[in-house]
């Protein structure tokens, strides 16, 4: 009998992409399972890129969260509707916070869930990547180790082939996000006159900047009037966004969405951080330049996995300057590998759906 696999993971669009290092480990360890992915509505389109998802169940994530007790009572009513019927052998539920469990209330199954309880601390520890948080769950809740295995995020570069050339250097700017249903995280932003000054410095040196973004970024425009760049904000898709992505040579984003969509095709990303921890929350390897800002201030860094600090000035941001990432972008360009995140950084004072989905 076939085994059936139910992954719950309501989240944004970036958490969604972290979270494929969990199906890397489902489909190694239980090969031939029916994997069912219960997700939020905005990012189905990300899911149904990944292999091995038999069927894909969208929440609407603002009705869940943002909606009154029977507005939300509605949505798990539906939920359990269409999930109803069916049986699991094993319901992974990819959140911490336990309120989750009654997305699947009345479903039989062995059920796993992330929990702060086997160490009394945030999920992930401090500086462990997320991804790894959750491939873990897959072999059961507890922190014992070592924890040998890792695995990487999927990599859905092979989905969008490149078939034209281009004549020069095509570069990413991401100079929105980080806002989704539940909170603005402006903290997390990099300052858009830097952004701009990045943009204006890259356009000298003949390389074609686009900007990308979500249709609520639209309030970025002004930093970039007079500027020749290529503006796709709002205009894309996610899987066109991700076909962009993998046709260009380097994405430069803070903390946000399009930064981990990036890892998904493998696009060389210039990661800017200030308030977070780059290793909690970023796929690193050769092709990651971390700028991590901040490295003098004593409140660097300010989220405990829930809240950010109180901070009117954001100094860490800011403290990454335009040059050393028009630098950084050089490097890419021109070959040179990128800067390894683990090393310090410089000192400064149409949804196309590949499973059904219900």
């Amino acid at each position: 009998m076939t085994e059936r696999i139910l992954v719950v993971h309501v989240a944004a669009i970036g958490d969604t992409a972290v979270a494929s290092t969990l199906l890397e480990r489902l489909r190694a360890e239980h090969a031939g399972a029916e994997i069912t992915w219960v997700c939020g509505s905005e990012a189905a389109p990300v899911v149904a890129l990944y292999d091995g998802i038999a069927r894909i169940v969208p929440v609407d994530r603002a009705r869940l969260f943002r909606g009154g007790a029977a507005r939300r009572g509605r949505v798990i009513v539906e939920l359990w509707s269409r999930l109803a019927g069916r049986r699991y052998d094993l319901i992974l539920i990819v959140h911490p916070d336990r309120r989750y469990r009654v997305l699947v209330w009345p479903l039989r199954g062995r059920k796993l869930q992330l929990s702060r309880a086997e160490h009394g601390r945030m999920i992930p520890v401090p500086a462990r990547f997320l991804g790894d948080e959750y491939a873990r769950l897959a072999g059961g809740t507890r922190h014992e180790g070592p924890i040998e295995r890792r695995y990487a995020m999927s990599d859905l570069r092979s989905r969008f082939p490149i078939s034209a050339a281009r004549s020069g250097a095509r570069v990413l700017l991401v100079p929105g996000g980080a806002k989704n249903v539940l909170r603005d995280d402006a903290l997390r932003r990099w300052p858009l006159a830097h952004y701009a000054e990045v943009a204006s410095a890259l356009i000298d040196e003949g390389c074609e900047v686009v900007l990308i973004g979500g249709a609520t970024d639209a309030w970025v425009r002004p930093a970039f009037e007079g500027l020749r760049v290529r503006d796709e904000i709002g205009a894309l898709s996610l899987p066109e966004t991700l076909a962009l992505m993998a046709a260009s040579d380097v994405v430069v984003s803070h903390d946000t969405g399009p930064m981990h969509l990036a890892r998904l095709v493998r696009t060389p990303v210039i990661a800017i951080f200030g308030p977070t921890i780059p290793a909690q929350v970023l796929s690193i390897d050769e092709t990651v330049t971390v700028l991590w800002g901040g490295e003098q201030l004593a409140c660097r860094p300010c989220f405990d996995g829930r809240e950010f600090a109180r901070c009117a000035e954001n100094l860490c941001m800011k403290t990454v300057m335009p040059v050393e990432v028009v630098a950084a972008a050089r490097r890419v360009l021109h070959g040179r590998a990128a800067t390894p995140a683990s090393s310090s950084p410089p000192r400064r004072n149409s949804y196309r759906p590949s499973a059904r989905s219900s």
